[in-house]
């Protein structure tokens, strides 16, 4: 078990945190790896996302050893619901974020993990198997993929602009009038969703991404990785927070352009 000082915690203190993360986030890629492309079964949950044993399995790998290393914690995972809900200080998981994609044999599925406190993410990880491409960030010390420093975009336009989803069709769905303008304006818009297309923001190869209907174990790694790489995360109502229903992730001034299609006030 490791102890921290939590109330004063710095950055070279966030720095253990952030190796824990990306440790269990490994872990948790090699049992996703196992299944992927294997022979298993897929459940539908009752909001209709697929499950399977992978998603469970890689779960209760990050669990045990969150329990083990920082049992005081409590824990939020998208399979497993809540552990010590009022902890001070919470891991927020998701073991398979793009389960869609896994199922599908397509290897752009990503292993969140973050660490969150009085509602903001303090670490994140977010881990990409299939190419074993590792996004970190913890507060104050920058974003690094696979150790190597990143930064967001400088795409100074939305019409040079290169804009992700995790789902067009259910954006269109929800929000046709806003998303046929968006994507009307800019340049390219490709779809690499889920925490893989917030990976490619982050390190400045795309330059939007936006989500609707998510969770918070979707949102939690996110918020600082976008943070600390220069970018800006909102909801669509311009809110920095990781409890909302939406997402927004962009360089800052490609962030005040799509957030003014989409209604919503930069903060």
């Amino acid at each position: 078990m490791t102890c921290l000082s939590e109330s004063t915690l710095t950055p070279k203190d966030l720095l253990v945190f952030e190796a824990f993360a990306e440790r269990i986030a490994r872990e948790a890629g090699r049992i996703t790896l196992e299944f992927f492309r294997g022979d298993f079964h897929v459940e539908t949950k009752a909001d209709h996302s697929p499950v399977t044993i992978a998603d469970r399995s890689a779960e209760e790998a990050l669990r045990t050893q969150i329990e083990q290393e920082f049992p005081e914690h409590g824990i939020l995972g998208e399979e497993f619901g809540e552990t010590r809900p009022g902890a001070e200080y919470r891991w927020v998981l998701d073991p398979i974020d793009g389960t869609r994609a896994f199922v599908a044999g397509v290897p752009q599925y990503t292993v969140l993990v973050a660490l969150e406190h009085e509602r903001r993410s303090l670490v994140g990880a977010i881990y990409n198997p299939g190419l074993d491409r590792m996004l970190l960030a913890s507060r104050g010390n920058g974003t690094r993929l696979n150790g190597s420093p990143v930064r967001v975009s400088s795409t100074p336009t939305l019409s040079s602009a290169t804009v992700l989803c995790s789902s067009y069709s259910w954006l269109f769905h929800e929000h046709p009038e806003r998303t046929s303008r968006l994507l009307g304006m800019c340049r390219y818009a490709p779809g690499w969703g889920d925490g893989f297309g917030y990976m490619l923001v982050a390190e400045g190869k795309a330059d939007v991404m936006l989500d609707w209907g998510w969770n918070v174990w979707d949102a939690a790694p996110v918020q600082v990785c976008i943070e600390e790489a220069g970018g800006v995360f909102t909801d669509w109502e311009g809110s920095p927070t990781i409890h909302g229903k939406s997402g927004l992730a962009a360089n800052p001034t490609l962030h005040r352009e799509v957030l003014r299609i989409l209604g919503g006030t930069a903060s």
